[in-house]
């Protein structure tokens, strides 16, 4: 017998709902590695497995698909890398730093890309009555664009119906004793009360706090120097009342981008560094297709060691196929293949390669779409096209791109902990993904401002830098594109600022401004709303520019 529905009668359900589940993975913690002749073993979390050499590499599988450790073994030192398996998102490259612990014996921590999903709703009573629910998720904007949910009892369930349809959206289990309501994403969630010093993921910051005032970023050992705002000729009070805005928006705003973090660098120094809506320092962020511009950068590290393809030097004139398309074609998004991300209808829209079965090599898979423009005659924004550069890049160097990034970028800049995520081949996808700390992404902005030299080494040629930031190609939206960096001349109290950016979606942002050695980090929640986060290229930006002076 069907139950009965009835009306939401008490305040029980009233206020805010949440959890913080740590999803996984579980295999992290020390790594203990040990080679006895061509054998190796190694130990993770209380699991051991061994794998024999072949060749310079070694490829360790943890039990029950956990992990596998792949490790080249003929240099001074081992080189390791964790590849975790897929679970929310695809799977992760991560690096193990290795230090000696005797003969043939070394220690690293597994660090793999923690996942989460931290869920959180506000139920209120709308005039009618009736009850509404408006969900927060930080970190993928779970359910998306529908701004709240009218609820009603049926039984033992909480039935969520779509404002805009009246149809049923969910029916979930509510434990009216425990004050418990039961989500399943693959794994349970059980959102429980939350007060608001409790809803980290939901509130700004915590509303016991005092009011913020401007402080110095704290200096941490990552190679980056900071400073008082005022040192470097900026507006500590004005960069004060921006964060205070910031703070202030309303969690249930769908008009405010949702910022997790602000980072302001300038002459070199770090002078803003604030994280919001439960996110902190210490926590790598998705960057969307704002890491893109890594494979544009991982080409001028390329280029800075030599790399050759078929004879010639790697760089953007470098051949693709044989009907005249470049590297530098696909970095500029006018590779001319049937690859436009902004059509659905598209056959290589990101989203339609992603969830293709038939295909798991991804290079492949754009190579064999159809033509339908000359290279270089089209823009058609296309992350398939900017994932072939990285493979591109990859045969030129014989390097597997997370290992190629770790020796030529993270360890240079001093890289805390990162993931670089996987095709089904077990090669990095470069078109987007990547997880990195906010203040690793800004250091890529100040390694432009040094023209490709970060703390007096080399890592890009200053030519590269020059050329992949310049205009190579014209958008629909009246800005313009290099080899994988946005441009934007901005308008900031009456003067025009050229700018080059790395952007992706829900408004994860890396900005440089030549013109005033600044650049500025802002990651953000607002995923599959693009007119909510370009506020953050629209507004916050050039706020935080109109303090400098």
């Amino acid at each position: 017998m069907p139950a009965t529905v009835r009306a939401a009668s008490g305040d029980d359900l009233l206020g805010l709902w949440g959890a913080e589940p740590d999803i996984g993975p579980q295999l992290r913690g020390e790594l203990q590695l040990e080679r006895r002749g061509r054998l190796w073993s190694a130990r993770v979390g209380g699991f051991e497995a061994i794998a024999r050499q072949e060749g310079d590499s070694v490829v360790i599988a943890f039990p029950g698909g956990q992990g596998t450790l792949r490790i080249w073994s003929r240099l001074p030192a081992p080189e390791a890398y964790w590849v975790q398996p897929a679970g929310i998102d695809q799977p992760f490259a991560t690096p193990v730093r290795l230090r000696r612990a005797g003969v043939d014996r070394w220690c690293g921590m597994v660090q793999p890309i923690a996942e989460r999903f931290p869920l959180s709703h506000l139920m209120t009573r709308a005039d009618s009555g009736a009850l509404r629910a408006t969900f927060r998720n930080p970190e993928a904007n779970w359910p998306g664009r529908t701004p709240f949910y009218t609820v009603r009892r049926a039984g033992q369930q909480l039935q969520f119906l779509n404002p805009r349809t009246g149809g049923l959206q969910w029916s979930q289990p509510y434990d009216s004793a425990q004050r418990t309501i039961a989500f399943d994403f693959g794994a349970p969630i059980i959102l429980t009360p939350r007060t608001r010093e409790q809803a980290v993921g939901f509130v700004t910051r915590s509303p016991s706090l005092p009011a913020y005032t401007y402080r110095v970023p704290a200096l941490r050992e990552d190679g980056w120097r900071t400073a008082n705002a005022a040192s470097v000729g900026m507006n500590a009070a004005a960069l004060e009342g921006i964060v205070r805005a910031l703070i202030a928006v309303d969690p249930v705003s769908e008009t405010e981008p949702r910022v997790h973090a602000l980072l302001v660098a300038r002459n070199g120094r770090l002078v803003l560094d604030e994280y919001f809506r439960g996110y902190d320092v210490d926590q790598p962020h998705d960057l969307r297709s704002a890491s893109k511009t890594m494979t544009s950068i991982m080409l001028g590290a390329a280029m800075q060691q030599g790399a050759t393809l078929d004879g010639q030097p790697l760089g953007a004139a470098t051949a693709v196929s044989r009907d005249g398309m470049t590297l530098g074609h696909l970095l500029s998004h006018s590779g001319g293949l049937a690859d436009n991300d902004d059509d659905e209808a598209s056959p290589g829209n990101e989203d339609t390669m992603q969830s293709q079965t038939v295909q798991r090599d991804w290079y492949a898979f754009f190579m064999a779409l159809p033509r339908l423009a000359a290279p270089g005659s089209t823009y058609s924004y296309c992350l398939a096209g900017i994932n072939m550069a990285g493979g591109v890049i990859a045969r030129a160097t014989g390097q597997w791109i997370p290992r190629l990034f770790e020796r030529q970028r993270a360890a240079p800049m001093s890289f805390g902990p990162y993931g670089i995520n996987l095709m089904p081949t077990g090669q990095a996808y470069s078109g987007g993904g990547m997880r990195l700390l906010p203040r690793e992404l800004l250091k890529f902005g100040q390694l432009y401002l040094n023209r490709g030299l970060w703390k007096g080494a080399r890592l890009v040629p200053s030519s590269w830098v020059r050329t992949s930031t310049a205009h190579v190609i014209d958008r629909v939206d009246g800005s313009t594109d290099g080899y994988g960096w946005h441009r934007y001349l901005l308008a900031v109290a009456g003067k025009r600022y050229q700018t080059y950016a790395a952007g992706g979606n829900g408004g994860q942002i890396l900005l440089v401004v030549p013109e005033l050695q600044l650049t500025i980090a802002v990651t953000a929640g607002n995923y599959g709303q693009y007119s909510v986060w370009k506020k953050i290229i629209d507004e916050l930006v050039p706020a935080v520019i109109a303090t400098a002076r």
